[in-house]
């Protein structure tokens, strides 16, 4: 939420600083404002050059790759990284998915085809 609140508080900012010049403008006249405006945009240039340089240096380092996993030998897996997705070895076997619902704080445990569902 505070990110939130940073962003309406720039936009807000920014429209009032908008209305202000706008005024100032109308009231010298174009050439005065035309001149103030070229400086304005000089130094609004020269900042986000300041922040696109401190943006590029700044960066964090690469994170060093994964090292390489193997596996060797029959119905042999190996899992580098992350693994979201199932994995099944041997002979005749199946993929089974629990879809079991356990109340309050209970748990649910599957293994080898036998269920048990423990209520605390």
């Amino acid at each position: 939420m505070r990110k939130r609140g940073l962003v309406w508080g720039g936009a807000a900012v920014a429209v009032v600083a908008a209305a202000a010049l706008i005024w100032y403008f109308v009231r010298v006249g174009l050439d005065e404002a035309d001149k103030l405006a070229s400086v304005i945009g000089l130094f609004c240039t020269v900042a986000g050059l300041a922040v696109a340089i401190h943006g590029l240096r700044d960066r964090p380092a690469q994170a060093d790759e994964a090292p390489g996993v193997s596996a060797s030998g029959p119905r042999s897996v190996a899992i580098g990284g992350d693994n979201s997705g199932v994995i099944s070895t041997g002979d005749g076997t199946t993929n089974v998915n629990l879809r079991a619902e356990a109340s309050g704080q209970g748990r649910i445990y599957q293994a080898g085809g036998d269920q048990t569902i423990n209520e605390e």
